[in-house]
């Protein structure tokens, strides 16, 4: 959720959902970032959804977030658009575990049994037991049900995706356990709710949120070569990312 974000918490959410239909197309739009990898725009309606970057591996695919539950059957159209069936899917990789990012893994591992989800060793066991300490269902209305987690991810582990190779940095301050994916060869950053472009942020009000951390974290971000940002929310940047997200820090530092 980024820090722009207005959603208030809401009861009666079956008819909730059916009114949130009404503002989202039929289809979400797909477009190509680099050669095997993809974005999966978010869903715009009265509930927050993530954007979604799918990676080709092989016959089969990985997926950074998983956006919310309802708007699943948009992203299952999607996949099925990238000529995929959903279960090919290999792993659903969390930048962290809020519902608008975490929420359709339960529907994916029905359809795809053998997929795994991994997730930053901070939030793994929230997501486990279904806590809302920090997946923070409530907020939308909704209640995340356990998942099960085949990796706790940490800082300096490496994630291997087609022909990528990610370095996991943690980078809280959005959450305990954010986590954010640098690709140093094509010098891509996927960076969930830390960073966004045009000077925008992750909030830093929600369970674990911490101001004062997140700024650390995107200062260590503004550090890295970024030319392609691929960030939770908004759209994305396919050049001179590192600028966008200086400014970020810039304005991140006036109002934290």
């Amino acid at each position: 959720m980024s820090s722009a974000d207005t959603v208030q918490p809401i009861s009666g959410f079956e008819a909730y959902r059916s009114k949130a239909e009404k503002y989202v197309m039929a289809a979400k739009t797909v477009q190509k970032v680099v050669d095997g990898l993809y974005w999966i725009v978010a869903r715009e309606g009265l509930l927050p959804d993530s954007n979604i970057y799918l990676v080709k591996v092989g016959e089969r695919f990985v997926i950074f977030d998983t956006g919310i539950s309802n708007f699943f059957r948009h992203t299952y159209a999607a996949i099925e658009e990238l000529g995929f069936n959903v279960s090919q899917l290999d792993r659903m990789i969390l930048t962290h575990t809020h519902l608008d990012h975490s929420g359709s893994a339960p529907l994916f591992l029905r359809e795809a049994k053998d997929a795994e989800v991994w997730v930053s060793k901070q939030e793994g066991d929230y997501l486990e037991k279904g806590d809302d300490t920090v997946v923070y269902g409530s907020f939308l209305g909704q209640r995340l049900e356990p998942v099960p987690v085949g990796r706790k991810l940490q800082e300096g582990d490496v994630v291997k995706a087609g022909d990528f190779t990610f370095q996991v940095l943690h980078t809280p301050g959005h959450s305990i356990g954010s986590l954010c994916f640098f690709e140093p060869r094509q010098n891509i950053l996927i960076s969930g709710d830390v960073v966004f472009r045009h000077g925008s942020f992750g909030r830093v009000d929600l369970p674990t949120g911490n101001p004062q951390q997140l700024i650390a974290s995107i200062f260590r971000l503004a550090q890295l070569p970024v030319e392609i940002l691929l960030p939770g929310h908004m759209s994305i940047a396919t050049n001179n990312g590192q600028a966008e997200i200086q400014l970020s820090l810039q304005f991140a530092k006036q109002v934290l």
